[in-house]
């Protein structure tokens, strides 16, 4: 796992989301974990190409809860002496680039914040995304998913999810902030702290609001969405010596 520093925070990034490869060593030295998982959409037809099965290590973990994200980052700390966290809400708008774009006080919450700042996308560019954008619900994808009600005007080249860094980087170089999965962060959604804070639009994503930078996405820390959750951790820099 590569990280990559994002300024205006002390924290570096990792440049990809966590993969189902990084994922499985954790969870075959933890107990008690959900099998969840391993239960994704796309088996039924990685079991008719033993080639993309054994490409599904690259692609992201998917259908996890907060607490399993967050378990994963205290386990990774532990093993390797390190701070390992999610992201916060703010950490994560400014890696996706909106800076000083989002109005920020002391009264701010990711849903005041949520979806504020248009027409800004994780993408080089304005809309529609092209293909190297990301991957969202494409052709492909409404071909496969019946239940899909509309798709982008484009095939993104994967129906379902993609090997991380598959598309392009941002200016930090970091991948997939839009696409792929959406991100479990830190924080509480709001001060009623019952939902917490996803950021990124997934794969079975189309529409313009729900691709936006600034769009946020609140559900119960327990909840999965299918294959639509996964996560990416921080690692915490160590103040510089004064």
């Amino acid at each position: 796992m590569r990280f990559v520093p994002v300024p205006g925070t002390n924290v570096m990034f990792c440049i990809h989301e966590t993969r189902r490869k990084d994922y499985e060593v954790f969870a075959v030295e933890a107990r008690g974990l959900s099998t969840f998982w391993r239960k994704d959409f796309t088996e039924t037809q990685l079991k008719q190409d033993a080639q993309m099965m054994s490409r599904l290590a690259d692609h992201p973990v998917q259908s996890l809860a907060w607490d399993e994200a967050k378990q994963f980052c205290e386990w990774l700390s532990k093993k390797e002496g390190r701070t390992y966290r999610l992201p916060t809400d703010r950490e994560w708008s400014m890696a996706v680039g909106l800076g000083s774009l989002e109005k920020i006080d002391a009264a701010s919450t990711p849903e005041s914040l949520d979806g504020k700042v248009g027409n800004i996308y994780p993408w080089e560019g304005g809309w529609p995304p092209k293909r190297t954008g990301g991957n969202y619900a494409d052709k492909s994808c409404a071909k496969l998913s019946s239940g899909l009600q509309g798709s982008l005007g484009m095939d993104d080249g994967y129906p379902e999810t993609a090997p991380v860094m598959s598309y392009s980087p941002n200016k930090l170089g970091i991948y997939d902030l839009g696409g792929n999965v959406s991100e479990w962060c830190e924080d509480w959604y709001n001060a009623s702290q019952k939902e917490r804070v996803l950021r990124g639009a997934c794969w079975l994503d189309f529409e313009r609001n729900a691709l936006l930078s600034s769009e946020r996405y609140p559900y119960s820390p327990d909840s999965r969405k299918d294959t639509c959750f996964g996560f990416r951790v921080v690692l915490e820099m160590t103040p510089a010596a004064p």
